[in-house]
């Protein structure tokens, strides 16, 4: 839970794939859950402790980050289990802090408490910004797809519903039923699940609490 990403990349628009938001899309696949959580049972397997930077916690039926350090990046990694051909689902909302912070599903990750060497993020800021992000050093998180202002995003601390769709080397994100952004890899083909949330430089606290946690299996494309 150590590693940073350069939040900066969010706004380099020269070098990402910039997507146009399409029609609503129906959330998620018809087939049943491979894993899922709406965290009203804090033994169901997610790391719940403070640190020095912020605190991971189940609360009245959500799992909460709290992070209360600046120009910092943090996750919470779905344990003991790894998916290739997902989408991955959650309820965010921003509780308190800064509509420019950072937050989302993290897919395809290979990572424990400490550090990522590798993973897709799909995140959202409340302001409007989608990105889908890359682990491409051990310090640093290169967007390579944004949407610099999608209309799907819900704003302040209403709750928004999270899909990422990590099928085969293809990438979509969908934000309350619209596919906001869309690109493809090939560099991770399978992975760890989670949530991440990112702070800006001499950024207030954030707190986000996220529900109803969801990965279903999808067709390769």
């Amino acid at each position: 839970m150590k590693t940073r990403f350069s939040v900066g990349a969010l706004i380099v628009c020269a070098l990402c794939a910039i997507a146009i938001a399409q029609p609503p899309s129906p959330s998620g696949t018809s087939k049943a859950p491979l894993f899922q959580d709406d965290f009203s049972n804090p033994a169901s397997g997610w790391v719940a402790k403070k640190t020095d930077y912020g605190e991971f916690a189940y609360l009245d039926g959500e799992f909460r980050v709290l992070l209360n350090k600046a120009d910092f990046n943090t996750y919470s990694i779905l344990p003991e289990r790894k998916f290739s051909d997902v989408s991955v689902e959650v309820d965010a909302r921003l509780a308190a802090g800064p509509s420019n912070g950072v937050f989302g599903i993290i897919c395809r990750a290979e990572a424990n408490e400490g550090s990522a060497s590798k993973a897709y993020v799909f995140a959202i800021r409340t302001d409007g910004v989608a990105a889908i992000l890359k682990r491409t050093s051990p310090s640093f998180w290169d967007a390579i797809a944004l949407n610099k202002k999608s209309d799907a995003i819900k704003s302040g601390n209403t709750s928004n519903h999270l899909r990422a769709d990590c099928s085969d080397n293809k990438l979509t994100f969908y934000v309350n039923g619209e596919k906001v952004v869309e690109t493809t890899d090939n560099d991770f083909k399978s992975g760890q699940v989670g949530i991440a949330v990112t702070t800006q430089p001499k950024s207030a606290p954030m707190d986000v609490l996220f529900d109803n946690f969801t990965v279903r299996a999808t067709e390769p494309q």
